[in-house]
């Protein structure tokens, strides 16, 4: 199901440039599905801030599992390992994040997303610090980006 909303979006790319460039924007604010935007934020000589409404947890684990393949020697997809850099042990498997073992149409798309984030001008999470200091300090002095913590958006919703 994903894979089809992925060429969805990749269908639109080419009319949300235009909307773009007619625009004129000063600054692109996109989700994390949007990693193109990046390249139209490039073209247009604008920062693009990276929309993620996951968590700063989320975020950090993924970076470090790329980063140091905790997985890579382990026999069987059951077997647990630990995810380096963390403030906490996080011990999960192979099993457990599919994109981590398998090299398919998917995982190449959040290789996409992942490099994206690196080339953005900052991110905004749906998270505030209170609830994830620890990651959120880590985040920021990982990633090389700038990070707005400008959560819980659901919350402030409804009160609106």
């Amino acid at each position: 199901m994903l894979v089809k909303i992925i060429h969805g979006i990749a269908m639109i790319q080419e009319q949300i440039e235009l909307l773009f460039e007619d625009m004129q924007p000063d600054c692109i604010v996109s989700d994390m599905l949007y990693p193109w935007t990046v390249e139209s934020a490039g073209k247009l000589g604008i920062p693009r801030i990276y929309y993620y409404s996951s968590s700063y947890f989320a975020s950090c684990t993924a970076h470090f599992i790329k980063k140091h393949k905790p997985h890579e020697n382990l026999v069987s997809d059951t077997d647990s390992f630990s995810i380096p850099n963390l403030p906490h042990n996080i011990e999960i498997t192979s099993l457990q994040q599919d994109w981590v073992r398998t090299g398919n149409e998917l995982s190449d798309y959040f290789d996409a997303i992942y490099e994206s984030e690196g080339r953005s001008y900052g991110t905004l999470f749906n998270r505030f610090h209170e609830l994830e200091g620890d990651y959120e300090k880590l985040y920021k002095s990982t990633k090389g980006i700038k990070a707005w913590s400008v959560g819980p958006v659901s919350a402030s919703a409804q009160l609106a």
